[in-house]
């Protein structure tokens, strides 16, 4: 099986250190105001300076959310292949790609492949065959909702209080046994 999984709040700690840094940049306090800044659909001014000042910073000091890379090997144990697919890389930011990489490698992450530039995560899980996607975006598993993709949204700061027909997961062993109960024992000969 083809697992799909977003970088940002559901392999890693996201929002506290974005957060964190934007109201050090924008001298502010006001939550409110830093969200809607940091949601804006346009970036340039001020928010593609913040990225740019701080964008590879951050990729560098995110933690990975528990357990995440024990999972990971044991989902790739039983035969699933695993699949990285994040809108990174899509803004005018330099080294985005190359820090992520990087940072993957530093922390021993091993997939099947990674797929950067995902602004269309429903349109990248089908050309790549994904079967089940994982993601903290509600508008992700909303749009996959239509598909043969199976939508797991990973429970974060972003989407707790809304309101999802949608299978939720509060951490990584949580979802390890979601897929397990969802797929059975599914292990394939690996080929050697």
């Amino acid at each position: 099986m083809n697992i799909g999984l977003d970088i940002d709040d559901t392999m890693t700690n996201t929002s506290e250190l974005i957060m964190e840094y934007a109201m050090e940049y924008f001298n502010s306090n006001d939550v409110e105001l830093i969200n809607s800044i940091l949601n804006s659909k346009c970036i340039e001014g001020p928010l593609l300076d913040f990225y740019n000042k701080y964008v590879i910073k951050m990729i560098e000091n995110y933690t990975l959310k528990d357990n995440v890379k024990e999972v990971i090997d044991r989902l790739r144990s039983k035969g699933h292949k695993i699949f990285i697919i994040t809108a990174r890389g899509y803004t005018p930011v330099h080294g985005v790609i190359e820090a992520t990489e990087e940072y993957f490698k530093k922390h021993n992450i091993y997939f099947d492949g990674i797929i950067f530039k995902a602004i269309n995560k429903k349109e990248s899980c089908i050309k790549n065959n994904i079967d089940v996607m994982v993601d903290d975006s509600v508008g992700v598993s909303e749009e996959l909702r239509d598909t043969n993709v199976k939508s797991i949204l990973f429970n974060s700061v972003i989407n707790e209080n809304i309101q999802v027909n949608v299978d939720r997961v509060d951490n990584w062993i949580e979802l390890e046994k979601h897929i397990d109960r969802l797929y059975g024992n599914y292990t394939k000969e690996l080929s050697l």
